[in-house]
């Protein structure tokens, strides 16, 4: 049982937030964000006295905030279902002539296009560094089932690259 007090949660804040802010947005998206690291943050505040001390605290942390972005990820899904059009999809038209932001908007929108489960396990594949076994621990998934899924991943985001042209 971990109890820490409120000035050394300034300190695991401080040392996580960008973590817990690139895992959601990769997931997520950029629409919500600020509302969903702190919610990530208020579940890991709350989660605390729970902690097993044995365990490591990035991986702990890290399977929080993948789950808030999934549930976030569901929840829009429901709400263009429910509405036909997700509103948080329309795009301000000023913001298209830098490259790099087109880049940004594009691996976004390739990620958008894969499914929960393969986005998931490619953005923390990719672009966390985690390793499989780490990955298949903190999403209770058998390590083949994580090397499966990023097969998919790949091939998927390879395929959406390919059809926008960005890739030969």
């Amino acid at each position: 049982m971990l109890k820490i007090p409120p000035s050394e949660f300034k300190i695991l804040y401080e040392e996580y937030n960008s973590l817990v802010r690139s895992v959601i947005y990769q997931i997520a998206g950029p629409k919500y964000l600020n509302d969903l690291v702190q919610e990530a943050f208020i579940k890991i505040w709350k989660g605390l006295p729970g902690f097993n001390e044995h365990s490591k605290m990035s991986s702990w942390i890290y399977r929080i905030a993948t789950n808030i972005a999934i549930d976030s990820r569901r929840a829009a899904t429901r709400r263009h279902e429910e509405f036909g059009y997700d509103f948080g999809q329309i795009r301000d038209p000023r913001a298209g002539a830098d490259k790099e932001l087109e880049n940004r908007q594009l691996v976004q929108q390739g990620l958008e296009s894969l499914s929960d489960d393969h986005r998931v396990v490619l953005v923390l594949a990719y672009i966390h560094e985690r390793p499989l076994s780490e990955i298949a621990e903190n999403l209770g998934l058998s390590e083949g089932t994580v090397k499966s899924r990023l097969h998919y991943a790949k091939t998927a985001f390879a395929e959406y690259l390919k059809s926008k042209g960005a890739v030969a």
